[in-house]
């Protein structure tokens, strides 16, 4: 735990925290004093090395099985984790699908899975923590994309899920202000396995890579941190914002080359 502990005695909840910038998120958030619960769907083993890590900051670690597409699992979910932990002041909404790629034959069932995960799930999170949060500083932080920001024609129920997310982020901020701030982050190409076919492939990752004006691709470790300072006292004037985490790569996008 570092010194400043800028989240010691509260606990927090976040959404697909197995791998990934999930996991990413659940540590950090210990590592400055919180306990946390996650929730996951299949990863028992990553479940319990990401535990682990939370235990080894001398922080509560609760992992709980659970799909966000499925609104009563998320209530219990929240509940378990209210019931355990005692009490929620930072919710992260992270668990989301990538979806199919093309346009041309999208089925209804593709356009609900993804809707449902990553947009539909987020709310159901909010919906079912917001009677629970703790009576002041409660935050929460919803996990977008920079693909909701974008054109991106090959991947668009992802891209129209995660505007989706931006655009319910700025309505909830008004609707629950001024005891909850609401605010997402936006990654661009980070190093996940979302990811791992782009990364994967030298031609493709180094192709991304030259787009990046830091010069390199993200890793969860860097949203993790903008999770980080949006859920803490940092960002205490902040809210219905989206923080944009991709390198400043967005200012070289070009219509379906991000």
């Amino acid at each position: 735990m570092t010194e400043s502990a800028r989240f010691a005695g509260k606990v927090a909840i976040v959404t697909g925290g197995s791998r990934g910038l999930g996991a990413a998120t659940v540590r950090a958030l210990a590592a400055e004093g919180a306990d946390v619960a996650f929730s996951y769907r299949k990863e028992t083993k990553a479940a319990r090395e990401v535990v682990t890590s939370v235990e080894h900051f001398g922080r509560r670690a609760l992992a709980i099985p659970s799909n966000v597409a499925d609104a009563s699992e998320t209530e219990s979910f929240v509940q378990q984790a209210r019931a355990k932990l005692g009490r929620i002041d930072i919710v992260v909404a992270n668990a989301g699908i990538g979806g199919p790629e093309g346009w041309e034959a999208l089925t209804p069932a593709a356009w609900k899975s993804v809707l449902d995960t990553n947009l539909v799930g987020a709310y159901e999170l909010f919906r079912a923590a917001r009677p629970l949060l703790a009576p002041s500083g409660a935050t929460v932080v919803f996990v977008a994309s920079i693909g909701g920001m974008v054109a991106l024609p090959e991947y668009l129920p992802y891209s129209a899920s995660k505007a989706g997310v931006i655009a319910m982020t700025r309505s909830l901020a008004l609707a629950v202000a001024p005891k909850v701030r609401v605010n997402a982050v936006a990654p661009g190409w980070v190093r996940t396995d979302m990811n791992a076919a782009e990364y994967g492939s030298e031609t493709v990752r180094e192709e991304i890579r030259s787009r990046i004006p830091r010069g390199r691709w993200g890793e969860p470790d860097d949203i993790a941190a903008a999770v980080v300072f949006l859920a803490s006292d940092l960002a205490r004037f902040v809210t219905g914002e989206t923080l944009v985490v991709d390198g400043g790569g967005r200012h070289r996008w070009t219509a379906g080359s991000y």
